[in-house]
């Protein structure tokens, strides 16, 4: 058994294709399906069914996911441990993505990160099923790290380590009856209602606290959801750096309280993060402001006088 086949099989877990797993490691297809072959006939187990469309793990295949990860991790600390000595910092990160940040720089300091260290790469991953998704593979340790988002920082069996904080507010056409004033859980019983698709941070609490909104419509995007607030097509709860794209749409605190909304980068509590991670911990971390103004913006926001008014 290699490692290199311990790295193909991993791969076609995760993308549930030979073609894609080959991309991803740079190989030719047909070597990444013939090194899964010969760890096949090593084992003694097929450890996929092969379908026309996927590759599905069969119980053997699901049993060696976590043993062969732990593998790869130790090879990661070996050379970590190498790299320390030599005063040198490189490696591969996955980190789990999430389709709408707007309060902070996250191309800026991506790009500033690969000035500060060409050798650390990152292969960002972002999940159907939004903040689920990315919890989901820090557990299962098919990422290394992951940006979470929520009322909490607290995450059973992760660490986290907060970029931003700042709190989610209640957009509403300007003539909407709760326009502008703070509001309570039993004001959005039986009102349109803005949802975001099942797993989402704000979705979740929503689910939590407003059982009694009206759901009309689920999108998968924050500033699209505001504009249909705008056009008084219900009302949508987001973090207040987004509802500042719009000035022209009121929005309101939570009350007795505001909510709070953190962004995290989180990982497994039982891992210690590679020195290539720490170093995108600690870029992720350093820049944070509580309610800070967004930082970028969508493609439709791109006029010149639209992105000024949204900055003040």
């Amino acid at each position: 058994m290699e490692l290199r086949q311990i790295e193909c099989f991993l791969a076609c877990c995760d993308h549930r294709s030979f073609t894609a797993a080959a991309r991803t490691l740079n190989l030719v297809q047909s070597a990444v399906s013939t090194s899964v072959a010969k760890l096949e006939r090593e084992l003694g187990v097929r450890l996929f069914d092969r379908t026309p469309r996927t590759l599905e793990l069969t119980e053997a295949g699901r049993a060696m996911v976590a043993p062969a990860r732990t593998l790869l991790r130790a090879r990661r600390d070996i050379v970590d441990a190498i790299d320390a000595a030599r005063g040198e910092i490189r490696g591969e990160v996955v980190i789990g993505n999430l389709m709408n940040v707007h309060n902070f720089d996250l191309a800026g300091i991506i790009a500033e990160l690969h000035q500060r260290f060409p050798a650390v790469t990152l292969q960002m991953r972002q999940s159907i099923s939004g903040m689920a998704g990315n919890v989901a593979g820090l557990r299962d340790n098919s990422l290394e790290l992951a940006l979470l988002a929520g009322t909490s920082s607290e995450f059973p069996g992760i660490t986290t380590h907060l970029i931003v904080e700042e709190t989610l507010v209640l957009c509403t056409a300007p003539g909407h009856p709760l326009a502008g004033r703070p509001f309570r859980a039993a004001d959005l019983d039986g009102v349109r209602f803005i949802d975001f698709p099942p797993g989402w941070g704000i979705r979740t609490i929503a689910d939590d606290l407003f059982s009694g909104r009206h759901p009309v419509i689920e999108v998968a995007d924050q500033a699209f959801a505001l504009e249909l607030a705008a056009k008084d097509f219900g009302v949508a709860l987001i973090p207040k750096s987004v509802a500042r794209l719009s000035p022209g749409v009121p929005y309101c605190d939570f009350a007795p309280r505001p909510l709070p909304w953190k962004l995290c980068v989180g990982h497994a509590a039982e891992r210690t993060p590679s020195n290539a991670a720490r170093t995108v911990i600690e870029a992720l971390t350093a820049n944070g402001t509580p309610d800070a103004p967004p930082t970028r913006l969508p493609l439709r926001y791109r006029d010149a006088d639209a992105m000024r008014a949204a900055a003040e």
